[in-house]
C-alpha cells in the first residue's frame, strides 16, 4: 500500500495498483480487512485511487486492466454488507457505475489491441 502512494512513474503505479487488484479479486474480505487492519481507512484509499484511475483517461488502457477490474468488481458486488468494511459502505454503490463505464470502454480496447498486433504483423 504505501508503495502505490509513492511510486515513480505510470508503469509503476499501474503495477502496484494491479497487485492490489489482484488480492481482492482472489479473497476479497480478506484483503479489505488487512488493508484495514494496517492503517483505518487504508481501504478508503485504495478505493478513491483505484475510481480515480478508472475514471481518469488512459490510467487503465489496456485490455487486461479493464477485464481485471470488471473481474473484481463484480466480486465485490457478490458480498454481503456486512462484511464490507464501514469505511467503504457510502460509496459501495457506485460500483456498479464503474463496471458499466469499463465494459463501454473494453471494445474500444480490444480494437486498439488488435490494430496494434495488425500493424506490427505487416513489419515482421
Amino acid at each position: 500500500m504505501s508503495a502505490l502512494e509513492t511510486a515513480q512513474g505510470t508503469a509503476f503505479k499501474l503495477a502496484n495498483l494491479e497487485v492490489l487488484i489482484n488480492t481482492i479479486l482472489y479473497n476479497p474480505v480478506l484483503a479489505l480487512h488487512i488493508m484495514e487492519g494496517i492503517h483505518p481507512g487504508m481501504a478508503r484509499t485504495f478505493f478513491d485511487q483505484w475510481f480515480v484511475a478508472i475514471n481518469a483517461e488512459n490510467k487503465l488502457p489496456r485490455v487486461h486492466d479493464k477485464k481485471l477490474t470488471i473481474v473484481t468488481l463484480c466480486a465485490l458486488m457478490e458480498l454481503n454488507m456486512e462484511r464490507i468494511p464501514n469505511c467503504l459502505r457510502d460509496g459501495w454503490f457506485g460500483i456498479l457505475g464503474c463496471v458499466i463505464k469499463m465494459f463501454k470502454e473494453l471494445p474500444k480496447a480490444i480494437q486498439g489491441r488488435l490494430s496494434f498486433f495488425l500493424f506490427t504483423s505487416d513489419w515482421i
